[in-house]
């Protein structure tokens, strides 16, 4: 008897619990049916009609993302607006959709945490809403923590970009200045610039940030550096295929999880 869409939704919820999510935030099942049988699932940073299809060509049963493919309340689903379409699509093929979003960013072995290990961090606790050390009951955005050894600025930003596999790196700082402590949030964290600074943090690290939010370090101590939404978050969504890979086969169910082939908006550079 195939294991249904609800015995992965008990994975998902242990891993990212979904009352850790922000109150404006939109996460869990989304699309379809909890009772609807799985035995294929494809993990995405963003539910895409590209994503669909590559889904459909691969008999999936469950794509699990990362940005939730409905955020607002919809008053009707057609093909007169772009979210109406992606959703018909999904209801055509029989797909159903579970999201994680800011409950996985918080979550151990999430979205921050995979992007601070990446930066090659170490003694490293939230950023912002646990206090000291990593408390698994009270989650935090953003991560902070010191390199190994102090490396200039210029020097380690290129090795995140390597390490990343970033399309882009803009900083704002002296490139000679020496990097220690360093804090990072993965996706946009322009709301947490004041928290970085205030921790003492040599380097604030994250996706995007706004023009007005970076303007503050323009005067202040603390350089700030950007890499890409995508390119930030990206690396948490092969750790999340191997985090429920291992669960599932721990569970001895017969099922396959996969990554899509578009996982979501990724803008080229032109070519200098």
């Amino acid at each position: 008897m195939p294991r249904q869409i609800k015995d992965i939704i008990r994975i998902m919820e242990k891993l990212a619990p979904p009352e850790r999510a922000e109150s404006w935030d939109n996460v869990g099942l989304l699309v379809g049916s909890s009772t609807a049988p799985v035995r294929r699932i494809m993990v995405t940073l963003d539910v895409t009609a590209e994503g669909i299809r590559d889904a459909e060509r691969k008999q999936t049963d469950l794509i699990i993302s990362h940005h939730p493919v409905l955020f607002r309340p919809v008053s009707a689903i057609n093909d007169s607006t772009a979210e109406g379409s992606l959703l018909l699509q999904l209801l055509y093929s029989g797909i159903a959709v579970y999201s994680a979003h800011t409950n996985f960013d918080k979550a151990a072995g999430g979205t921050d945490d995979t992007l601070a290990e990446l930066l090659g961090l170490q003694d490293v606790c939230p950023l912002t809403g646990s206090g000291n050390g990593f408390d698994p009951d009270r989650p935090g955005f953003g991560r902070i923590g010191k390199l190994s050894e102090r490396q200039s600025l210029e020097h380690y930003l290129g090795k995140v970009r390597s390490a990343l596999g970033a399309g882009k790196a803009d900083y704002i700082g002296n490139p000679e200045k020496e990097i220690h402590t360093v804090a990072s949030c993965a996706g946009a964290g322009g709301d947490f610039i004041q928290q970085a600074r205030q921790a003492g943090a040599d380097l604030f690290i994250t996706g995007e940030v706004k023009y007005h939010e970076a303007l503050p370090t323009l005067d202040g101590d603390m350089a700030l550096a950007t890499f890409g939404h995508y390119a930030t978050e990206r690396p948490a969504m092969n750790r999340l295929i191997q985090h429920l890979q291992n669960s599932i086969n721990a569970l001895q169910y017969n099922m396959e999880v996969i990554p899509s082939s578009d996982y979501g908006i990724y803008f080229r550079r032109l070519r200098e």
